[in-house]
């Protein structure tokens, strides 16, 4: 180290001088130190603008762990923008696949997905398309922008490798494969998502099966029964992998649940029903926090049992055997309307179940053909129908005739306020902390509106 001789002014040592003999001291203690880089601050102050900022449209809901991910290497260097949509999705994604309300942290850092991200270069590229396609929707932009493009395209190319070498059916090509279709639903194109959920079926046969795939890798397997359901609830075509083959199971339903807590006239529902009002008590305890809160993966296992013993419903070529003749039918249309709250929806627009909606429709008017006259009118399972189909695949500006439906059965019911509705509707499957403020939302607009009643929905044809 130079040395620098300072020279003493006639008035002392002055505060330039003091600096430049502390810098000098510094210097000699500090020597062999490796000194702390304040880049990484730099980093962490632009992403948290870029993700607070207003206009971008991005707010985290609760504190991140920045370091947890500031120090690791990504398989290709990313800008600032990039780094924070990587963020906001590995945190985002947990909440909204996991509730926090109901489940226990589910620990992203260290599960598989993010290390297939910064393992597996083909499903790096293809979150990041679905990052992009993200910033796209919520800039309003009417095309795909070139970053999305970018991505997407490096991870066909990266599958295509990969799906033609030697590791094709490996849990990372497995995961790659899911991330395409993933990215398909996000733009509401399940055409093409389902040739990957074929491609998905072919690759976990070859691995042994859906049964070994669970044993193997719980958390991967779910993904591609979870799309399994999606798509064929939004093409109308039947599940690949069969319900009754699939090794999930309602683990979180407790069937100690009695009869008694349905109302009297409903004795014909099946084990289903109770199993659906079984499931909504758990989360609604462990929401209250009176138990512990779910296991992420038990939770997510029996939210796919059910919707597998569910989705066989769905109108496609011909009618359904259940049991109930037409409260049957409309009721099984209704608790999958029920189950589809708690799927992620991809885009701002909320997920796509066309067939659902227009299969209830048909069968509210099947039974308003008949029902209000009939002598066992079931007022409260129609009033539940009615509030679980207008807060999930139904809505008031395109099926005008639910406020005045609503408006009849409570008052059949007596029911004149939202507190006893929703005591009335508790009866049944509700969530509370996911349907009450969309129940009281919807009463809101029933109360304003007009009271009159009318049993005459128009079928599709003439409207």
């Amino acid at each position: 180290m130079a040395l620098q001789f300072i020279d003493q002014s006639l008035s002392g040592i002055g505060r330039s001088d003091r600096r430049i003999i502390r810098s000098h001291v510094m210097r000699g203690k500090n020597t062999g130190k490796q000194r702390r880089s304040t880049k990484k601050q730099k980093n962490v102050a632009e992403l948290k603008s870029l993700l607070y900022a207003p206009e971008s449209g991005y707010v985290i809901p609760r504190q991140v762990l920045w370091s947890d991910l500031c120090v690791t290497s990504f398989p290709q260097e990313l800008d600032s923008q990039s780094m924070g949509l990587m963020h906001r999705w590995f945190f985002d994604i947990s909440d909204t696949l996991f509730p926090p309300q109901f489940c226990t942290k589910f620990d992203i850092i260290k599960s598989i997905w993010v290390n297939c991200i910064l393992a597996d270069e083909a499903y790096f590229h293809s979150t990041l398309a679905i990052n992009a396609s993200y910033v796209d929707f919520f800039q309003r932009k009417p095309a795909i922008s070139p970053r999305t493009l970018h991505h997407i395209s490096k991870a066909y190319a990266l599958v295509n490798i990969k799906l033609s070498g030697p590791f094709s059916v490996s849990d990372s090509a497995i995961a790659a494969v899911v991330s395409l279709a993933i990215y398909q639903q996000v733009h509401h194109q399940p055409a093409i998502g389902l040739v990957h959920l074929h491609g998905l079926y072919h690759m976990i046969e070859l691995r042994g099966g859906i049964a070994r795939l669970m044993q193997e890798n719980r958390a991967l397997a779910m993904k591609p029964l979870r799309l399994d359901i999606e798509l064929a609830m939004q093409n109308g075509t039947p599940t690949l992998f069969r319900g009754d083959e699939v090794p999930i199971h309602s683990v979180l339903c407790d069937h100690d649940v009695s009869n008694r807590h349905l109302p009297r006239d409903t004795f014909w529902m099946p084990p289903i029903m109770l199993d659906l009002l079984s499931f909504s008590k758990s989360l609604n305890e462990a929401a209250r926090r009176s138990k512990p809160k779910l296991d992420p993966l038990d939770y997510t296992e029996t939210l796919l049992s059910l919707l597998y013993r569910l989705v066989d419903v769905l109108p496609r070529r011909k009618p359904t055997t259940k049991p109930g003749g037409l409260y049957g039918h409309v009721t099984y249309l209704a608790m999958l309307s029920f189950m589809t709250t708690m799927l992620p929806e991809y885009t701002r627009d909320g997920p796509s179940f066309s067939l659902l909606s227009d299969g209830l429709e048909s069968a509210m008017q099947d039974l308003c053909a008949t029902a209000p006259e009939s002598s066992d009118y079931n007022s409260s399972l129609i009033l539940w129908i009615l509030f679980i189909s207008g807060i999930s695949v139904l809505n008031l500006k395109d099926h005008y005739w639910l406020s005045p439906l609503i408006a009849d059965n409570c008052t059949r019911l007596g029911l004149e306020n939202w507190g006893a509705i929703q005591r009335e509707l508790s009866r049944f499957s509700w969530i509370f902390s996911l349907h009450e403020d969309q129940g009281r939302h919807l009463w809101e607009h029933v109360r304003l509106g007009s009271r009159e009643v009318s049993w005459d929905i128009p079928s599709r044809e003439s409207s």
